[in-house]
């Protein structure tokens, strides 16, 4: 062990100017007490962040148990089930009996279910206690959202789609039209002498007859002018015929009646 001379010492400093304490040998207390300072701010700060990391996983755990109830509404609706899924009560049971473990103080205010266009807007909100004071927060309250559109079957809404859509129809006719510029709906007329018109024929190969609303028991001269069109099959002796001169109105797909589609344009989309 080695000994020091203090008087030495002390002589040493004084010549070069050294402070005493420069040499001075730590003792135990005093690194007691350094440790008694240091210790609880590194385990406060331990505490902090496990704490943190509690937090966090509980977010997550609530947001994937929402994800998960909003699924099965959207599933109940797609079952039929729309009273269920559009009842406030129906989804505080699925949080408590996904969540009744963890002790969360839950609320569900501001949640809309079913309210307008088949949404799901779940809002939860929940506080988390702490057991100490931090930052002068005790229970320190969160919120969480999950939004989404029910599903109520790809039919249903394939069907409200298509009864919502724009077609085009004419007084007198029997189809309607998803083309407003389709050649059955607009036809090209052309004007030709009787003579010829054994020696037409229509785009699809077919001859022409009398139309019947117009040509009909109309005795024609052979030097007389008819009216005709490509796709049709009729000859017109008027040519402000309503076959052949149409008034076209556009009208929802729900409101054609007993029309069928075009067999030209009734199918494109």
């Amino acid at each position: 062990m080695r000994i020091v001379n203090l008087r030495r010492m002390k002589k040493i400093n004084k010549s070069k100017h050294i402070p005493f304490y420069f040499y001075r040998i730590p003792s135990p207390a005093s690194m007691t007490v350094e440790a008694s300072l240091v210790l609880p701010i590194f385990l406060f700060a331990m505490l902090i962040i496990a704490y943190t990391g509690m937090l966090i996983r509980t977010q997550d755990e609530v947001k994937n148990t929402m994800t998960r109830i909003v699924n099965e509404a959207s599933a109940e609706v797609g079952a039929g089930l729309e009273k269920t899924a559009a009842s406030a009560l129906y989804y505080r049971g699925k949080l408590e009996l996904y969540m009744g473990g963890t002790g969360l103080s839950t609320s569900l205010l501001g949640s809309s279910f079913l309210e307008k266009n088949d949404e799901i807007d779940m809002i939860v909100s929940y506080s988390v206690r702490l057991p100490f004071n931090l930052f002068g927060i005790i229970n320190p309250r969160f919120k969480e959202r999950v939004h989404s559109r029910a599903f109520v079957g790809v039919d249903k809404r394939e069907t409200s789609k298509q009864d919502d859509m724009i077609v085009y129809i004419t007084d007198t006719g029997r189809v309607y039209h998803m083309d407003k510029n389709c050649t059955y709906l607009k036809p090209s007329v052309s004007q030709i002498t009787f003579d010829d018109i054994e020696l037409k024929r229509n785009r699809s190969g077919g001859k022409y007859k009398a139309c019947a609303r117009c040509a009909k028991g109309v005795a024609v001269g052979g030097g007389s002018f008819v009216w005709i069109t490509n796709y049709g099959d009729r000859y017109h002796t008027n040519r402000a015929c309503t076959e052949i001169t149409r008034s076209i109105k556009e009208v929802k797909l729900s409101e054609v009646g007993s029309r069928t589609p075009c067999s030209k344009c009734g199918y494109l989309h």
